[in-house]
């Protein structure tokens, strides 16, 4: 029993802290049982799923995961609501062959039968069953805790010698709650960028040029005089001036940048958390010897 207990603290170890996602890369969410069967192998990993696991475990079988060590997260070949809807599994349930049979039908799985018994778990099937589920071994993921079958009362387990004839140690658990926090992302608001049009009278001052006619009458003397010709006649010198065309075209003047910032914050939430305390009365008598 010790080197399975070595062998169930190793695997148990190497998976604390893997993060579960669905075939299409979302993520599920965090291991947090691990379940073994007679040769310590996986067979099935509790997924506790939603914000800091609200809503409840689900039970996948190890069949349909596939474990990516480098990045320290387990792939299941199902989506996130097939694994959401499963059979949901809490400490308190017992895991029988009819509840692993709803578990494997959900997944669209056929469970292996070996000579007739119950599962393939072979001996480990007896006439009473356990808490977890002949032949399985449970761990907590988080707390380290090993939660084997046993008929003793919760939280309390009797060892002695291999045999248990001698039984002459009595172990105690006592479990404390633990505050975690999370975070996740809400809409805080909207920032709204509009552009409206303005209409604004400007003056512009246009310097322009035109032409002016003046008249000049300077008398001719008599050796300057030539003979003439007296009849109508009318001459015609165009005159000009500048006139002010205006044009209008949009031309850019300025650019808003607009960006958002990460501003890291710290903000403490409060919650009761429950502890058990653990009172020995000795009442025993003692000897003088």
């Amino acid at each position: 029993m010790e080197q399975r207990s070595d062998r169930f603290t190793a695997i148990e170890d190497q998976y604390a802290g893997y993060e579960v996602y669905d075939r299409n890369g979302e993520k599920i969410g965090k291991v947090d049982d691990l379940f073994l069967d007679e040769n310590d192998q996986p067979e099935y990993i509790g997924v506790k799923m939603g914000f800091l696991g609200l809503e409840g475990t689900s039970l996948i079988p190890w069949e349909i995961a596939r474990v990516d060590e480098n990045d320290h997260r387990i792939e299941v070949s199902v989506d996130k609501a097939q694994a959401k809807d499963g059979p949901a599994f809490n400490d308190d349930r017992d895991i029988t062959p009819e509840y692993e049979e709803r578990v494997y039908s959900h997944y669209g799985l056929q469970r292996a039968q070996t000579d007739g018994e119950r599962g393939g778990y072979g001996e480990y099937y007896g006439d009473e069953v356990g808490k977890v589920g002949p032949g399985m071994r449970e761990g907590d993921t988080e707390t380290g805790e090993f939660r084997g079958h046993s008929e003793d009362d919760e939280g309390v387990n009797q060892s002695g010698t291999d045999d248990l004839e001698d039984e002459d140690e009595l172990r105690v658990q006592r479990s404390e709650e633990e505050l975690r926090a999370g975070t996740r992302e809400r809409e805080a608001g909207a920032l709204n960028v509009r552009k409206r049009v303005r209409t604004e009278r400007e003056r512009l001052s246009v310097p322009t040029r035109h032409e002016e006619v003046s008249v000049e009458r300077v008398p001719v003397n008599d050796r300057e005089a030539s003979e003439a010709e007296i009849g109508d006649d009318e001459v015609t010198m165009p005159v000009t001036q500048e006139e002010v065309m205006t044009e209008k075209r949009p031309v850019v003047k300025e650019e808003l940048r607009i960006r958002k910032d990460v501003v890291q914050d710290e903000k403490v939430v409060e919650e009761d958390v429950r502890k058990e305390e653990v009172d020995v009365d000795d009442e025993t008598e003692r000897r003088n010897r």
